[in-house]
C-alpha cells in the first residue's frame, strides 16, 4: 500500500511539473548565445591588466515556470599582455626578456535564473547564479622559455541581466547581462581569479 502511495505521489509530481511547463507562454527549453568582454581585477589585473575582448558564452536553460529556470552553460575567455623587455632577477642570475602573459579559462557551470517580471513584459530583468568548474591554462613566456600550468578549478558567478522579447511572447529575445567571476586559482603572480564580465547576445526558446 505504501508503495502505491509513493508511485501516485511521484506521478502527481511529474504531471505537475509537466503541466506547469505546458502552461508557460513560451516553450520551456531555451538556448543562449553571447559575446563576452571581461575586465580583470585584483592580482589577475597585475598579471594581465588589459580588458579581454576574446570571449563567448553559451548554454541552455529549462523553465520550470515563467520565472524560474535552470540549466548548464559553458564559456571561454582569453587574457593576454605583452610586457616590454626588462631584467628579472632569478636564483641563477638575472634574465633579460620580453614577457608574454596568457591565461585562458573554459568554465562549465550549472546555472539558475529567476525573472522578476511576467513573460508578457517588454523588458524582463533577472538574477542568476552559476557554479561549477573551469579549465585554467596559464602560460608565461620569458623569451623562448615558458612557465605553464593546466588545471581545473572551482568557479562561482552571480549574474544580473535583462531579456527583451522581439514582440509579445516572442520565443526570441535580446539578452544582456553582467556577471562577477570568482575562482580560488593560484599560480605565479595570480592569487585569486576575479573578473567582471559583460555578455550580449540572444536567448531563443525552442520546442
Amino acid at each position: 500500500m505504501k508503495s502505491i502511495k509513493i508511485y501516485v505521489l511521484l506521478l502527481a509530481g511529474v504531471l505537475g511539473i509537466t503541466g506547469a511547463a505546458k502552461a508557460q507562454s513560451r516553450p520551456p527549453l531555451s538556448l543562449q548565445l553571447n559575446y563576452s568582454i571581461a575586465q580583470p581585477l585584483g592580482s589577475l589585473k597585475d598579471y594581465a591588466n588589459k580588458t579581454s575582448f576574446r570571449g563567448w558564452k553559451a548554454g541552455f536553460l529549462y523553465n520550470f515556470n515563467d520565472q524560474f529556470s535552470a540549466g548548464l552553460n559553458v564559456g571561454y575567455q582569453d587574457f593576454y599582455e605583452k610586457v616590454p623587455r626588462a631584467i628579472y632577477p632569478g636564483k641563477d642570475g638575472a634574465i633579460s626578456a620580453v614577457q608574454q602573459r596568457t591565461l585562458q579559462t573554459i568554465p562549465i557551470m550549472l546555472a539558475a535564473q529567476y525573472a522578476f517580471t511576467k513573460p508578457e513584459s517588454k523588458v524582463i530583468p533577472y538574477v542568476g547564479l552559476n557554479a561549477g568548474i573551469a579549465a585554467m591554462r596559464y602560460e608565461k613566456y620569458w623569451g623562448e622559455f615558458v612557465e605553464g600550468d593546466d588545471s581545473w578549478q572551482f568557479m562561482a558567478t552571480p549574474e544580473l541581466g535583462i531579456n527583451v522579447p522581439f514582440g509579445k511572447y516572442s520565443p526570441v529575445m535580446f539578452n544582456a547581462n553582467v556577471q562577477y567571476n570568482y575562482s580560488p586559482y593560484k599560480m605565479g603572480d595570480i592569487t585569486n581569479f576575479n573578473t567582471v564580465q559583460a555578455n550580449i547576445g540572444v536567448k531563443i526558446h525552442v520546442r
